[in-house]
């Protein structure tokens, strides 16, 4: 077969068989794993530890808007046990809860920008110096990522700031899968 026969061909079977390099509106399943850091002064010392951190997540997309995607995802997030040794005694902490939020995405063909709010409702448990701590609240998160998709099959790489009341900072930085339906 000649190059132009072949080049015809292949423009044609293009035309015919579109494989789909971007996400479509649809639920989607995913799960990630990383690290999670905590940080918080008080009297007793500085706390500034980090740990293997986890979240499984479902959602939504739309693709409503020529030129941005809109999500809401639900899941949940476990932060590990950070611990540290704080003025000689050994300090720990278990973050972990159930978030809601809403993703802002920019789609560049397979890849997507996206920007995400929402509020996570946690549960914290601290110990150390001989004592232990058990508090629940809901407070405000935001991340970016970035995500890169195969037909339904998406890994993103993303980075989230909590805003846990009575601790100075927490973070996450996950690399996730998802399988959109």
């Amino acid at each position: 077969m000649n190059r132009i026969a072949r080049l015809t061909l292949a423009v044609l079977l293009s035309g015919i068989l579109p494989v789909s390099a971007e996400a479509a509106s649809g639920l989607y399943l995913g799960a990630g794993l990383g690290q999670a850091t905590v940080k918080d002064s008080s009297s007793s010392g500085n706390f500034d530890a980090s740990d293997a951190a986890y979240k499984v997540f479902a959602g939504y997309r739309f693709n409503m808007i020529p030129i941005i995607d809109l999500a809401a995802e639900v899941g949940y997030v476990d932060f590990g046990k950070p611990s540290k040794d704080v003025g000689g005694q050994n300090a720990q902490v278990k973050l972990h809860g159930f978030d809601a939020a809403g993703l802002l995405i920019f789609p560049l063909g397979p890849v997507d920008f996206y920007g995400k709010v929402g509020i996570l409702s946690w549960s914290l448990d601290a110990s150390g110096a001989g004592t232990s701590s058990s508090t629940t609240g809901s407070d405000p998160f935001y991340g970016v990522g970035i995500g890169f998709y195969i037909w339904k099959i998406g890994v993103r790489a993303e980075f989230e700031q909590y805003k846990i009341k009575d601790v100075d900072r927490v973070q996450m930085y996950t690399l996730n899968a998802l399988f959109q339906f």
